[in-house]
């Protein structure tokens, strides 16, 4: 018995230290200042002050959100409560040791939630994605009035997510009404897909595009959205114009993923490019003109459209990819005021020219012969020539030509934004000027607009939108000609006489019958090339919310559209100084205008139905459209001869008509297309598209006026199977694949008809006959192309670094091309489908974050495209083409001016290569002994003759790849962003080594490469034949160099004014930016560029103000 009380005191002296210790932990006080911190660094925070222990599940605890807690003196058990039990966990002391698990609830302890989601102004959200997080299958969606109903626990967590809005985690308390409050997020535009007619979640899309917001692009070019486009996806490639440099009257060509067809283009508009893109704003279709001069300031976004997936629905107007641009739409809330100046500086980049000064300029004649005769009395000429030349040299005479028509000028954008209203109407009016001259005098684009945006929801079941644009666009070149009269103008040459008068001619120093002139005379006169257009656009919108899951949508514009283009030749100008314009009647037709006018109108309209729901783990989404287009066209245009005077430049002075009266053409063309699209998803996981478009146009031939495109696509989301066990490394993994078959139809709407005009010579039978003018082809069919794509997305460690890497396959069938006819039909040709061609290539898209804190974030980019075109087919016609070039390349006439004609590369089609191939004859460089280039023949047999039968493939002008890298970094208001453009591993043909130093007359200034780098003397290793060897320079692979270009595209620095300090001011918004455009350029290959009109550099001051 006594024992037995020991062992009971024993037992309690034992238990009792261990009740103090719990009851202890319980009323321990502790002081904790936590900002996101993770659960373990909680926990080790509270180790640290109390020394206790704590065991929990590593995968539960994941989902608690990160800790944000504040306490002084304050029961650990109060400090537990307030960061567990809303996250749905408990927990037990016992001991030195605090036990967390997770609180399991029945399913009758769930709740009804009732919830309501709106914007950050207040209005109701519809279509907003709400989920229970812990339960993968349950989940609701709002509607019209931004309501939602769902059954959840107390402690579970709702993830809400709207297109453009940043998604919310709501911790579900188990209160009767949630309210929840979403705002824009800019980023978000990368989980989107907007492809004009509706927005995808990125997350359910099987397509490939590339989705770029507004402030990702002024970060590169805040005048120019095509150029800035190229930084963002590798595929997307302006075609770099060597002769219009940075005209600002010259619309770019593009290109996405290669070449797509063969035919002839239309510089003017480039309406019958086959190889353009589709451009859409808003909606509706425009050219490439509308998107040259788009105001960016009222740009949102612009997402590309590149596979059969993406661009099912666009039918015969998607093989060559789609542009889809979004403009801004007005805010709710009280007036608000936007105002937007940039200053613009450009100057020009003449860095590509190396021309001789005059001294060299004159050594160089003298090596080459030019002052040697055997005839005494022209060796005395010659020497006069020479004589008063090396004069002008040692007098200081060296004339820097290229300065002359080129100046450093100053432009400047207006843009003022109006915008407010209240949750029912809404309005947005804005206004801007652009004034663009260009670095060659006088030349200048100035573009005027103005838009009214009004918004009318009725009842939140119906919303109206109509935008007015209004815009006027006004161009002129330079009356200072092309740029490389001035290239060539020799530099000992001066620009004024002793008496301070402008030389007009110098002649009189040149021993031949050439006439060689200053080239500024012509600016002094009234030479003009103007043009201007006037476009009214009215876009109406219908969206009407029907129910929860049907939504239609009704969209309607109409656009006006008159050009006018006017050019004027002044009758004193140089060109009439030749015998044909010189006596009797050849005076009498001195001088020429040119008028041109066009009025055009276009009729858009789209309807779409779509619905979309959840049903458990399954969710639906489908649409059903058709759209009708009209194009209507009239023009005429008519050029008279014969002024008087430079002064007398209106068309009533003219004396003639140029060909013997006006001329017009009309045109109508029509498209209706109806589609449908199906898009399936289980669970977020398993992805299925499915897409069709039927399309009827009144441009083919009889049997095929309907065409039918498609696509099908599947994707698997990878990261949100439950077994994927490395999501905190992989956050998100996706993979899709899709297949499908979309056309085009860029060319003239007449094609498929004989076209026939009137026989105005005669009369006949009461009336005037008609001749064919074109043979028609009422068989003809729709190009069609069949792509097949595979798409891989990743990202990793939170968003640190993220990848996207595509393959794609394209055959393009029925090709059009010209059919030969033989003379006795009395055409040359007709067009017909017989051509084929593929592209494949690849692309890959990378971004990582190296630094990421509260006040500084630094990321940086990379982008990498290759693409390989090979034709497959072509007609007979291209194929005597082709043989008609070489025999002309054989058979050329030596005089003056024919050989510069045929001694550039002519574009040859030919099977098994790609449309940028590069003929010419293989070479093996100048022999040292006699300064003659030897030639490969067929066989490899050494020649010094070269023939266009031994032409081959020796280059190829698309690059192996091509694409961008930049960095982009953020500080505290600051913004700094740079970006590069590459290319790497084609080959061009250099023109300027054959055209400025082999083949340059010395007659006119040369590049210094004709002094210091031809071959001279016997024993001489020279790149160039011999100095005095005049003989035409023929197509040799000697010319054709690798070009390896990288771009300094863009420098951009930004700084946005703290807003307590800006509202100081009274202002919401202050921020200042500077731009640097086309900083530098480095090529392997040294070669004149910009030679009708120079390259330069644009410097942009820019002040944005909001109040």
């Amino acid at each position: 018995m006594k024992k037995r009380k020991y062992l009971i005191f024993l037992l309690m002296g034992c238990l009792f230290p261990c009740v103090l210790w719990a009851q202890n932990a319980k009323t321990q006080k502790v002081t904790l200042q936590l900002k996101e911190a993770s659960v373990k660094e909680f926990f080790d925070a509270l180790h640290h002050q109390t020394k206790l222990n704590f065991v929990y599940n590593n995968e539960q605890i994941k989902s608690i959100p990160s800790i944000n807690v504040t306490a002084k003196n304050e029961s650990l058990t109060n400090v537990l409560d307030r960061i567990f039990k809303s996250a749905g966990f408990g927990y037990n002391i016992d001991d030195n040791t605090i036990t967390l698990y997770r609180i399991r609830h029945k399913d009758g302890d769930k709740k009804q939630v009732n919830g309501k989601v709106v914007d950050g102004l207040g209005d109701p959200l519809p279509g907003v994605n709400v989920a229970v997080k812990e339960e993968k299958n349950v989940g609701a969606t709002t509607d019209m009035n931004g309501k939602f109903t769902l059954k959840a626990k107390p402690g579970q967590h709702l993830i809400v997510s709207f297109i453009g809005m940043k998604t919310q985690v709501v911790l579900f308390k188990g209160q009767d009404n949630l309210n929840i409050t979403l705002v824009e997020d800019a980023e978000a535009m990368d989980e989107v897909v907007v492809n004009g007619y509706y927005t995808k979640n990125k997350q359910s899309f099987t397509g490939n595009a590339i989705s770029v917001a507004k402030a990702d692009l002024e970060k590169v070019s805040n005048t120019n959205l095509m150029s800035a486009l190229q930084v963002f996806d590798p595929s997307f490639k302006l075609q770099e114009d060597i002769s219009a440099g940075s005209n600002p009257n010259s619309v770019p060509k593009m290109r996405i993923r290669g070449d797509s067809g063969f035919g002839s283009i239309s510089e003017t508009n480039l309406k019958n490019d086959p190889n353009q893109p589709t451009f859409i704003l808003d909606g509706y279709e425009v050219t490439a003109e509308k998107v040259y001069d788009l105001n960016m300031d009222r740009v949102a976004s612009v997402t590309i459209l590149k596979d059969a997936s993406a661009t099912a629905i666009y039918g015969s107007r998607a093989a060559n990819g789609v542009v889809v641009i979004t403009t801004k739409a007005p805010e709710q809330g009280r007036l608000r005021i936007s105002y937007k100046f940039d200053g613009l500086v450009q100057t020009p980049d003449l860095r590509d020219y190396n021309l001789m000064n005059a001294a060299e300029k004159l050594e160089a004649e003298r090596l080459a012969g030019e002052y040697e005769s055997t005839d005494p009395f022209t060796q005395q000429k010659l020497d006069m020539d020479y004589s008063l030349r090396l004069r002008n040299v040692k007098r200081g005479v060296d004339t820097y030509w290229l300065s002359q028509p080129i100046q450093t000028v100053m432009g400047q954008k207006h843009s003022l934004y109006l915008e407010g209203g209240d949750r029912n109407i809404r309005y947005g009016i804005s206004a801007n000027y652009q004034n663009n001259p260009g670095v060659m005098k006088d030349s200048f684009r100035d573009r005027l607009g103005i838009d009214v945006n009004l918004q009318y929801n009725w009842k939140d079941k119906v919303l109206f939108r109509n935008n007015l644009s209004v815009s006027k666009v006004k161009s002129q070149e330079s009356p200072y000609g092309s740029f490389s009269e001035y290239v060539k103008t020799n530099p000992y040459w001066p620009v004024y006489d002793d008496n301070g008068n402008m030389i007009k001619q110098y002649e009189k120093y040149v021993a031949t019958t050439y006439v060689l002139r200053n080239p500024l005379v012509e600016a002094q006169l009234n030479n003009r090339d103007e043009s201007e257009y006037l476009e009214v656009t009215d876009n109406f919108n219908i969206e009407w919310y029907i129910t929860e899951h049907f939504r239609f949508k009704g969209q309607l514009s109409y656009t006006l559209r008159n050009d006018h283009d006017y050019s004027f030749i002044d009758p004193a100008s140089v060109r009439y100084n030749i015998s044909q314009y010189t006596d009797g009647e050849g005076v009498l037709k001195r001088g020429e205008a040119h008028n041109y006018d066009q009025r055009s109108h276009t009729l858009d309209a789209n309807a779409l139905m779509t619905y979309s729901q959840n049903f458990g783990p399954h969710f639906l989404n489908a649409a059903l459209g058709v759209n009708v287009t009209e194009n209507k066209y009239a023009n005429v245009g008519f050029s008279v001869i014969g002024f008087p005077s430079g002064n007398m430049d209106y068309v009533s002075f003219g004396k003639e008509f140029l060909n013997q009266s006006p001329d017009g053409e009309e045109g109508l063309s029509r498209l209706f297309g109806s589609f449908v699209n199906f898009n399936y998803t289980y669970n977020n996981i398993y992805l299925f598209d499915l897409s069709g478009r039927l399309d009827g146009s009144s441009s083919f031939g009889k049997d095929s006026h309907f065409a039918p495109f498609w696509s099908a696509g599947i994707g698997w989301n990878i990261h949100n199977q439950k077994w994927f066990s490395i999501k905190d490394v992989v956050n998100h993994l996706k993979l899709t694949t899709n297949i499908g078959e979309t056309g085009k139809a860029s060319f003239s709407p007449y094609e498929a008809q004989n076209m026939f005009n009137y026989y105005k010579g005669k009369y006949y039978g009461g009336g005037l006959g008609a001749i064919i003018t074109t043979y028609g082809n009422d068989e003809l069919k729709w190009e069609k192309t069949r792509s097949w794509d595979i798409n891989l997305e990743a990202e990793f460690l939170k968003g640190l670094i993220s990848a996207r890497f595509s393959y794609y396959d394209k055959l393009t069938n029925n090709l059009l091309s010209n059919v030969t006819l033989p003379q006795s039909s009395g055409f040359a040709y007709y067009r017909a489908n017989v051509g084929k061609l593929t592209n494949r290539g690849y692309e890959l898209n990378l971004r990582a974050f190296p630094y990421r804190s509260k006040d500084l974030t630094v990321s940086v980019f990379g982008t990498m495209a290759h693409n390989k075109n090979i034709i497959k087919e072509i007609s007979n016609s291209l194929k005597a083409r082709n043989e008609k070039i070489d025999k002309d390349q054989d058979n050329y006439q030596a005089e003056y001016g024919k050989r510069y004609e045929t001694a550039k590369p002519q574009v040859q089609f030919k099977e098994g290569e790609s449309t940028t191939t590069i003929y010419a004859v293989r070479s093996l460089g100048i022999n040292p002994m006699n300064g003659k280039e030897v030639y490969l023949d067929l066989n490899g047999n050494p020649t010094y003759k070269w023939s266009a039968a031994n032409k081959v493939a020796c280059g190829d002008t698309a690059p192996k790849i091509q694409g961008s890298f930049g960095m982009n970094a953020d500080w505290k208001g600051f913004n700094v962003n740079m970006s590069f453009l590459y290319e790497c591993g084609g080959q061009l043909y250099n023109q300027t080594l054959v055209d400025r130093v082999e083949n340059a007359s010395l007659i006119y200034n040369a590049d210094r490469r004709v002094l210091y780098d031809r071959w001279k003397e016997p024993g001489d290793v020279a790149f160039f034949k011999d100095i005095r060897d005049n003989s035409r320079t023929e197509l040799t692979s000697r010319m054709i160099q690798d070009n390896n270009v990288l771009q300094f595209k863009s420098l951009s620095i930004a700084y946005t004014v703290p807003t307590k300090l800006s509202r100081k001011w009274a202002m919401e918004r202050l921020k200042f930016t500077f731009l640097v455009e086309d900083l530098a350029y480095w090529s392997s290959i040294k070669r004149e560029r910009g030679l009708d009109y120079p390259f330069s550099h644009t410097f942009n001051f820019g002040v944005q103000v909001q109040f």
